[in-house]
């Protein structure tokens, strides 16, 4: 638990440096841990979650990894109109497609990746996203999540609109 708390403190002193500006000091800091993630579904992004994922990212000298969960694997309607809107920034990342609830698909992608030092999302109401009523209420289960989690703003805009 300690080893636990002590890199969620690391790593919102490295979010602050690298807010500030203090690129090498948040280098320091991290020493090795190099990857942000930016969950989203795929019927609702939010853009400036998508904004503050790609500044972070680069301020932080860290990869963007971008976790997109669709309901079912056939919809995943809103791919390229956010694979458009990436491109309009010219940013470089690694896109991973998941399927079902956007709370279980972080907590598994998380689970096995220990360099991830946060998730960004748009809003909370999107970690609910394709979730049946267990998955909802899965309070334990969320307790595992091993990095902070960042909520950017408190709406989200349909990936169609």
């Amino acid at each position: 638990m300690k080893k636990f708390m002590k890199r969620i403190e690391d790593t919102m002193s490295a979010v602050a440096f690298a807010e500030a500006g203090e690129h090498e000091t948040t280098k320091e800091i991290l020493k090795g841990h190099k990857t942000v993630l930016l969950a989203i579904s795929d019927s609702a992004f939010d853009k400036d979650a998508l904004k503050y994922a790609l500044n972070i990212s680069e301020r932080m000298k860290a990869n963007l990894e971008i976790l997109y969960v669709s309901e079912s694997e056939k919809d995943r309607k809103g791919l390229k109109h956010f694979l458009s809107e990436v491109e309009k920034v010219g940013f470089r990342f690694s896109l991973v497609m998941e399927k079902g609830c956007v709370k279980k698909a972080i907590l598994d992608y998380t689970d096995r990746r220990s360099e991830i030092l946060f998730v960004i999302v748009g809003a909370a109401i999107e970690l609910n996203i394709g979730c049946d009523v267990k998955e909802k209420t899965f309070a334990k289960a969320w307790k595992r999540l091993k990095c902070p989690l960042v909520v950017v703003s408190k709406n989200s805009v349909p990936l169609t609109a």
